[in-house]
């Protein structure tokens, strides 16, 4: 996991809103396939619906697990002693303390992240864009999935942050809605930590 240090940064669209927020940790990559699958094994849980019954083949292991609901995602959280993530929190991981326009910068620069114009048309490892880290050293806040986040309210849709292999590159504060019992091909998730 990756330290993010309290204080403040911008939220949201164009010039956003100052919001200070208190120390937590996110971890550096989505959750992976492999990740996910140790939780399957350890905590005798259900694997994703489209992993082949046979079992999982090595060469998936390192891409973002995907077609699991926020409930789901939000149990592993639980099961590891994290939670989701908040929007702020993510766009904070994402923005740096200066709010960035995008993980890398505030323009456009190739090699950055897996979305639609990258035309991979698919999945890639959570490591494969190296030049797309956030002022942190997070990767993958811009594309190859979107990412739950915890959300205030209690109603169906929950809001998804980042960007993926299907959607075009957007800024970091950018957000899109789902519904919480989806399971959808570019939709992931990472873990957050807070010290008690």
């Amino acid at each position: 996991m990756i330290e993010i240090p309290a204080g403040p940064f911008s939220f949201g669209r164009g010039r956003g809103q100052e919001v200070n927020l208190g120390q937590f940790w996110i971890d550096a990559t989505p959750v992976t396939n492999a990740d996910y699958l140790r939780y399957v094994e350890e905590h005798h849980r259900p694997a994703p619906r489209h992993w082949p019954p046979h079992g999982l083949d090595e060469e998936l292991y390192d891409l973002p697990v995907v077609y699991v609901t926020y409930a789901e995602a939000e149990a592993y959280a639980v099961a590891h002693g994290k939670a989701l993530p908040t929007p702020a929190q993510f766009e904070k991981a994402a923005r740096g303390p200066a709010g960035l326009r995008y993980p890398w910068g505030n323009g456009l620069k190739a090699r950055t992240a897996n979305t639609r114009e990258t035309g991979l048309g698919c999945l890639s490892s959570v490591t494969a864009f190296p030049r797309g880290a956030s002022p942190y050293g997070c990767l993958d806040l811009a594309g190859n999935v979107l990412h739950w986040t915890r959300t205030a309210d209690e109603g169906e849709w929950k809001l998804l942050k980042g960007g993926s292999f299907q959607r075009f590159l957007s800024a970091s504060a950018w957000s899109d809605e789902a519904p919480a019992g989806a399971r959808l091909a570019d939709v992931g998730f990472r873990c957050v930590w807070r010290p008690a």
